[in-house]
This record gives C-alpha cells, structure tokens and sequence, in this order.
C-alpha cells in the first residue's frame, strides 16, 4: 500500500503524534479462489506505539499456520502475518547503503515453500 503525503503526517495508530518508524509487513490474505497470496503492508508509527505495535503482531504470528476459514472472503479473511522490519524514517547515506546491503546479501538463505 503506498504511502500519500498526507498519510506520513501522523502515527497510524494514535493518529496524534508525528511518525518516528516506518513499519513495513509481510502478510497472507485470501484471494477470491481462497488461495492465501502474499501481501506487503506499510505503516508509519511513532516513538509511544511502535512497541505496542510490535507487541500486537507477535501475538498474531500463531495466525500464519490457520487455514482459510469457511467463512473467509476477499473481503473479510484473517490477515496471516510472516514477518517485519520497523526503520527509522531518517537514515543516513551510510545506513541506508548498509541496510540495502544486508537486504541483498548472498550469505542470507530465503526458503520457499509451497
């Protein structure tokens, strides 16, 4: 979900205090043929609830190994979270290049299952 400019005014969750973090997530949703289809959530937060967010999606990782419920739709389904990275929105030249680095790193092993 991209971010507008509007957006990036207020934490997403207290919708008071100016963003600190960029919360970025890897999620599952149904789609229409109730095949569960990765999914990248974005998210901005600041320094009072990025903790109670981290804590909110770590009790929700149990939901990742549900499978799709009668009831589930494209529309209204059990989101499926795999994993985040919260950054800090400012980053220098260098942590940037690090970060970037890390990300595209060959000693890193992704595994896919199907």
């Amino acid at each position: 979900m991209p971010l507008i400019r509007d957006d990036s005014r207020s934490c997403f969750r207290c919708n008071a205090c100016s963003p600190s973090f960029r919360w970025i997530a890897l999620e599952r949703y149904p789609n229409e043929s109730g095949i569960l289809e990765p999914a990248c959530a974005v998210g901005l937060f600041c320094e009072s609830c990025i903790r109670q967010e981290i804590d909110d999606y770590f009790e929700s990782f149990a939901q990742n190994t549900l499978p799709v419920g009668a009831g589930e739709t494209s529309e209204e389904y059990l989101c499926r979270e795999l994993g985040f990275t919260v950054l800090p929105l400012m980053l220098s030249g260098e942590e940037s290049k690090l970060l970037a680095g890390e990300i595209n790193s060959d000693s890193l092993r992704t595994t896919s299952i199907n």
